[in-house]
């Protein structure tokens, strides 16, 4: 009976398992939908956003020349990498981590997982920085200040995030996004319409001539802040979408495979029980033929 008790003990912790991680499922589920849909609905602004930059004509940026857009020989490079800041998402962080790259660089951690990464393997840290789960647009304006101060006094020469890109709730991709100097904009507006399954036609272009105030070098340099703070806004959003979606996924089969051991469990536990009682009613007959 010992092997019997031990079983129904380890059927009791299974169930257990199997209701706490049910509860992080659903938990995972609503905070998934919600950033989701953070993600997906603050893509049109960018896009838009990027679509101005791209009506402005490369002769004006280059007169003005706007230290944003000024590509420079990169002699130290600044990698922001975007970890997580709980566990229990699957292989969320370690497919980011292999992805980043082994040159020599500094780099700035957002999220608990990524900092622990990068100083366990001993990679120059500039910065640490936090976000909720919601990624609240004034989160970002410190993160968009120091690599800002840092590229404008000519500490670094490239800033470059790396983050899982949200595609849908199986699939996350690890991206590697220049965001510094600010080259080729058309790639990169073609490149955001293809992601958020659009067509160039579906911004009209405007042929009028426009007439900028107070005047361009104050429009060029406004407009490359904004874009700077809300790329990496969206790259947050995104990269909080895969979070909770892999979240969900990885507690789904966490879930999933405990019902499947409880299954077995019980199983086996019906077999040994059987057996006992096979045995005693053995027993039984047993001696009840002796005493005849």
């Amino acid at each position: 009976m010992k092997g019997l008790k031990e079983v129904k003990n380890r059927i009791r912790a299974v169930d257990n398992v199997s209701k706490i991680t049910q509860a992080m499922q659903l938990v995972a589920a609503s905070k998934m939908r919600r950033a989701q849909d953070f993600a997906v609905s603050s893509r049109p602004y960018l896009l838009h956003l990027s679509e101005i930059i791209c009506c402005l004509s490369e002769k004006k940026i280059q007169k003005n020349q706007h230290p944003f857009f000024i590509p420079r020989e990169v002699k130290k490079r600044c990698v922001v990498v975007v970890g997580t800041d709980k566990g229990l998402c699957g292989v969320l962080n370690n497919a980011l981590f292999k992805s980043i790259p082994k040159e020599d660089a500094f780099f700035i951690s957002v999220g608990r997982k990524a900092m622990q990464f990068l100083s366990r393997t001993k990679r120059p840290l500039l910065a640490s920085f936090s976000v909720n789960d919601r990624v609240q647009y004034h989160e970002v304006l410190g993160i968009c200040d120091l690599i800002s101060k840092l590229y404008l006094e000519g500490e670094i020469d490239s800033v470059e995030i790396s983050y899982q890109k949200f595609i849908n709730t199986l699939t996350y991709t690890p991206s590697l996004q220049r965001m510094l100097p600010m080259e080729g904009f058309h790639d990169v507006f073609n490149q955001m319409l293809k992601s958020a399954d659009l067509k160039p036609e579906h911004f009209e272009r405007d042929i009028r001539g426009l007439l900028f105030e107070p005047d361009v070098p104050q429009i060029i340099d406004h407009i490359a802040k904004i874009f700077l703070k809300y790329n990496l806004h969206q790259v947050l959003l995104e990269a909080k979408a895969s979070e909770h979606s892999a979240r969900m996924v990885a507690m789904k089969n966490a879930m999933d495979n405990a019902e499947s051991l409880s299954q077995e469990l019980k199983l086996e536990y019906n077999k040994a029980r059987q057996c006992a009682i096979t045995n005693e009613i053995i027993e039984l007959a047993a001696s009840a033929t002796e005493k005849t």
